[in-house]
């Protein structure tokens, strides 16, 4: 057997990269989070957009007419997963049937989970691009929030099915090192198989990198800008209420009610 150069370095980078914010991204589910949660959702937007395209002219094995995604191909995957001949030849150099179907969902529903969660964030919440949708009309049915958990939800169950793909191929294909792979980009083949990335490969993955960089370090310095920002203005109790703040504050912080006011 031969080693195979298969996962080129920005492929690569974007799986860590994917995986990384995706964890972010649900461990800030919580509402005193949710700007950070928003900062993961469009991070891995950015993180979808260079994937799409990269499955159109990046290198082979990335690129999705390369995905064995289709009935027949499933059928006898199904059929031959466990027999002898499957296990000892090298049918699938890159994603096999049901990783490609894996592969595709997890593009698509995060795309709609980050989208509805956009529309979700402002509308409830009244932030973001979407903060203007913030009225009596769209607050009251919680339709997109409910959506949006519905796709994060299962997000987690593909991620589980790859993670038992994962686990499969590790007890069943160990001698290909399909593990390693995600780390190192080589894996054993029959023949070699490694691809080589062009200058206009490389130029698109690096200037994608730069963009997602850049985005971070925006939103690290301008921390409430236009994709998280309330359409709502502080209020300064001192400007607005001073006979309140001298006399009430230092038992009620807001307002008082409409039955003590």
């Amino acid at each position: 057997m031969k080693k195979s150069y298969i996962w080129s370095l920005p492929t690569r980078v974007f799986h860590l990269l994917f995986a990384l914010f995706i964890l972010l991204a649900f461990l800030t589910d919580d509402d005193k989070l949710l700007k950070y949660h928003a900062i993961a959702g469009y991070s891995i937007l950015i993180l979808l957009v260079f994937r799409v395209c990269w499955g159109y002219f990046g290198p082979r094995y990335s690129l999705f007419k390369d995905f064995p995604a289709n009935k027949n191909e499933a059928k006898e995957f199904f059929k031959n997963i466990f027999s002898g001949s499957f296990k000892n030849e090298q049918k699938y150099i890159g994603h096999n049937p049901l990783a490609s179907y894996v592969m595709i969902a997890m593009l698509i529903v995060t795309f709609i989970a980050i989208v509805t969660g956009v529309l979700a964030y402002g509308i409830q919440e009244g932030k973001g691009i979407a903060s203007f949708l913030n009225d009596s009309f769209f607050k009251n049915m919680k339709l997109f929030e409910e959506i949006h958990e519905f796709f994060a939800n299962f997000l987690i169950f593909l991620i589980v099915m790859h993670l038992v793909g994962i686990a499969f191929d590790r007890v069943f294909h160990k001698k290909y090192e399909t593990l390693n792979s995600i780390a190192t980009g080589y894996k054993m083949t029959d023949e070699d198989e490694s691809i080589k990335l062009s200058f206009l490969q490389k130029l698109f993955a690096i200037f994608i990198f730069v963009a997602f960089l850049a985005f971070l370090i925006f939103n690290l310095y301008k921390p409430d800008n236009a994709l998280v920002a309330s359409k709502f203005v502080p209020i300064d109790y001192k400007t607005e209420n001073i006979a309140f703040v001298n006399e009430c504050a230092s038992c009620h912080t807001l307002y008082p009610t409409k039955l003590i006011a």
